[in-house]
């Protein structure tokens, strides 16, 4: 709710809407509830900003004032995205709409808190925790991004306490946290400072002696080996004061705007940023002589996700979830495949993560969100979990009871929504109906944030998996290939962009040609591509209604073709064959952008460009009225069902479609998704059409490379490659004259040679000629040699492969056998080249 839905969220919405339309159009009930969350850190943030740039102090405000302007900046983003969801026409059920501070889901926070409570899954305690100092809270790891940084490695020397000469240089890139410094540490085993384990030194301009200890948690490699101990602003500084008791716990020196502050800080320091700190300390430990010297420095530094604030590790008291509790059934869920993750390449870095989790910090100290319920007795300060404010401590009886000030982890609800949407803790019917769910959609930098967290949510409350599949989509990125983000300016509104290009386009382009699965260009090159198949698919209907009857039905079946049916018939059922089944395995195995590709192909160029022109004489009836009546119902049974293939990715198009040819049933939407095993495939009439269609092009090409104009009727001849090509070309010879535009098609047999100039190519199905005028002769003899150049290498490679012990005796004997027919082929078009070469001519080329 921080603002509008960007085009990222719009590809998870288009599968989510994907697959929502296909299962529903088999047959299933379908449920896809729509829903915001109150975002309440980050839309603190977005509140914080405006009021800043009225000149308003959001901190300065009272917290009535404060819930007010964020009621306001929700009601004007929801308003937002409702209308940003509506615009790609996304099959949400608006009824069931909700919103993350709903008071269902508010009851079912609390619930679940308590319950976590009093099984001793949360708990409060004092730990590091990362601090943004600009929105004064807690943030989580997750909501911290590392960045490579310039830095001031300083060599500080820490004298010896007892004044003997010496001492131990320390390194560090933080001069101004050395007056919470308890000790310093060097390795165990490290020789160079054996000697000063068990002395004390001085921290540098201040009087506090502290003491050297070994510890085995200090990198040797890191400076000089020894590192200055402040437990209250490092995690693994913490971690070693707990290891060693002596080392005393200080108190804090930055406040929570990160100024230095504190008895141990040297008033002339106090008040001061860290910035400011940093440079006043390297000033005054330069002054003291207790610099040794300074390097640049380039580090890893953690900076909120939020407000761009460089983090500061604190020690801090805050509420925790023991994570580490709840991870097993996840885990063993994913491993069994119980829970499947698509791609499946991200597995590893799921159980990466979740095998090394940390206890996740869940309070927040900022006004907007759900407030932690927990009350503090007032007498024996005892804290009470509970649901609504209790009346009087059970413990002693006080009737003074304080709530605790801060605020749940926005995630906190959100790991919960996929049965607290559903009514959850009440057993309502939905609930019942569609938990479990099926699937979630979503994007991979919320794997932990989220996800996971509702795995480990679903296992714990319901005792089952909160969905059976997740699908990770990729990034998008610009043309240029920057990652798509609101602050760079290049991700435009999504509504935006329908306005102007169409939902339809937008939500094919976002689908195909890249792989949704992985990060890619997104811009005008790809929505013009996804206008022009949508064109082409408008177009291939309009030419459709012009010839389809009025009064013909809708094709309720596959038309029965005999054998001996027209091969274009036989040959687009079994490709409409072949489509389908590959349809339904790509979106069964969640790779959409193959299910869209297949499509693609089949209507622009096996129904648009090829069987369309294949069957236009039969379709406008000059074969006769019994051929014109198959070719229709050929035409209108692939183009119906095509339709209602493609309506999932591109709903509109296809409604409007739909509509305008025979069809049955009211809405394309609850139409059946059209069976695979309604026709068959026909490997031999795909075969057959192979060879027509190799032959138009290679016949088209030798056009083109002589420059002779399309429009052109010219003579053309051919010699087989085989019995079988020939009797295929001749028996189609008149479908090849009309789409190659040539006059004849004349068969050579033998050395036979055309009469006069002839141009060549040579094919699979065989050689081909055409006229050559005689400046194209030496054009065509050096096209005829990078032909057998490039079949040459092709020749050496696969031979090379069949010398090769290891590949003959592993692979699978059907290979074996496709590369060595491979290798033949290649050797018998070589030879057909040679030939071709050697035949008289002034250049050597093919000639007469």
């Amino acid at each position: 709710m921080t603002g509008v839905l960007t085009l990222g969220h719009m590809l998870g919405d288009t599968v989510m809407d994907l697959l929502v339309r296909w299962h529903r159009m088999r047959g299933e009930a379908t449920l896809w509830l729509p829903s915001i969350d109150h975002a309440g850190l980050s839309t603190q943030v977005q509140v914080r900003r405006r009021l800043a740039q009225q000149g308003i102090r959001l901190e300065s405000l009272p917290r009535e004032e404060i819930l007010a302007h964020v009621q306001r900046w929700k009601e004007e983003h929801e308003a937002r995205i409702r209308l940003q969801l509506r615009a790609p026409g996304l099959s949400l059920d608006w009824s069931r709409w909700r919103y993350t501070f709903d008071p269902e889901a508010v009851l079912a926070t609390k619930k679940v808190f308590v319950r976590l409570f009093e099984e001793g899954l949360i708990y409060r305690g004092e730990r590091i925790v990362n601090w943004d100092p600009t929105l004064r809270t807690a943030v989580s790891d997750l909501e911290v991004v590392h960045r490579e940084e310039d830095a001031e490695l300083l060599y500080v020397r820490y004298r010896w306490a007892d004044g003997s000469p010496g001492g131990v240089v320390v390194a560090t890139v933080r001069p101004e946290t050395i007056f919470g410094d308890v000790g310093v540490a060097v390795h165990s085993d490290d020789e160079r400072h054996r000697a000063s384990v068990g002395r004390s030194v001085r921290v540098p301009l201040t009087d506090r002696v502290v003491p050297v200890v070994a510890d085995a948690g200090v990198d040797q490699e890191f400076g000089n080996g020894a590192l200055k101990v402040t437990p209250r602003h490092d995690a693994l500084d913490y971690e070693i004061s707990r290891r060693h008791p002596e080392l005393e716990m200080p108190p804090p020196i930055l406040d929570t705007e990160a100024r230095l502050t504190g008895e141990w800080v040297p008033e002339r320091f106090r008040g001061m940023s860290r910035e400011k700190g940093r440079v006043a300390t390297t000033q005054a430990l330069e002054e003291a002589g207790l610099l040794e010297r300074k390097e640049r420095f380039r580090h890893s530094v953690g900076r909120s996700e939020r407000s761009d604030a460089v983090i500061e590790p604190l020690l801090s008291t805050q509420w925790f979830v023991r994570t580490t509790a709840l991870a097993p059934p996840v885990i063993a869920a994913v491993r069994s495949g119980e829970i499947r993750i698509h791609p499946s390449r991200w597995d590893l870095t799921f159980f990466r993560w979740m095998e090394g989790l940390e206890d996740w910090c869940i309070s927040r100290q900022v006004t907007w969100g759900h407030p932690i319920p927990v009350y503090y007795c007032e007498r024996c300060h005892a804290p009470t979990a509970a649901t609504e404010p209790p009346e009087r401590c059970p413990k002693c009886g006080e009737h003074r009871l304080t709530a605790d000030p801060d605020v749940l982890d926005t995630w906190f609800t959100s790991w919960l929504w996929p049965f607290a949407s559903l009514g959850w803790p009440e057993p309502t019917a939905a609930l019942s109906s569609y938990y479990p769910t099926s699937v979630l959609v979503t994007g991979r930098d919320i794997m932990f944030f989220w996800v996971a967290r509702m795995m480990m949510a679903g296992y714990h409350f319901t005792g089952s998996r909160p969905f059976s599949d997740v699908y990770f989509t990729g990034m998008l990125r610009d043309e240029r290939g920057q990652k798509m983000s609101k602050h760079l300016g290049n991700s435009p509104d999504p509504a935006e962009v329908i306005r102007e290009r169409g939902a339809d386009a937008v939500r094919f382009a976002l689908l195909f040609p890249n792989p949704v699965d992985q990060d890619g260009p997104f811009g005008a090159g790809t929505l013009d591509g996804a206008r022009n198949f949508l064109t082409k698919l408008w177009n291939v209907v309009r030419f459709a209604l012009g010839q389809i009857p009025e009064g013909m039905e809708a094709p309720r079946h596959a038309p029965a073709l005999p054998a001996s049916a027209p091969l274009e018939h036989r040959w687009i059922l079994s490709r409409w064959t072949r489509t389908s089944r590959e349809v339904d395995e790509a979106l069964t195995a969640f790779e959409f952008t193959r299910a869209a590709t297949v499509l693609y192909q089949f209507v622009w160029h096996d129904l648009a460009d090829r069987y369309v022109e294949l069957s236009k004489e039969a379709l406008q009836g000059r074969r006769g009225e019994g051929e014109a009546r198959t070719a229709r119902e050929v035409l209108l049974f692939v183009l119906e069902r095509s339709l209602r293939s493609l309506h999932p990715m591109v709903p509109h198009v296809t409604e409007e479609l739909w509509h305008s040819i025979p069809h049955e049933g009211e809405v394309l939407a609850v139409a059946p998704w059209p069976p695979t095993a309604e026709t068959r495939e026909d490997p031999e009439a795909e075969a057959a059409m192979g060879v027509v269609l190799e032959a138009i092009r290679a016949l088209r090409n030798l056009k083109a490379e002589q420059k002779l104009p399309g429009s052109e009727l010219v003579a053309a001849w051919v010699r087989p490659a085989g019995a079988p090509a020939r009797l295929v070309l001749e028996a189609q010879r008149a479908s090849i004259l009309r789409l190659a535009r040539v006059a004849e098609l004349s068969f050579l047999t033998g050395e036979e040679r055309p009469p006069g100039r002839a141009a060549a190519t040579v094919t699979e199905v065989g050689e081909f000629f055409v006229p050559q005028p005689p400046e194209a002769e030496a054009a065509e003899a050096d096209a005829l040699r990078r032909e057998r150049e490039k079949l040459s290498l092709l020749l050496e490679k696969t031979r090379a492969r069949l010398a090769d012990t290891g590949f003959v005796s592993r692979a699978p004997p059907e290979v074996v056998r496709e590369t060595e027919g491979k290798a033949r082929e290649l050797a018998e078009r070589i030879a057909r080249l040679d030939e071709h070469l050697k035949r008289p001519g002034p250049t050597g080329a093919a000639s007469a």
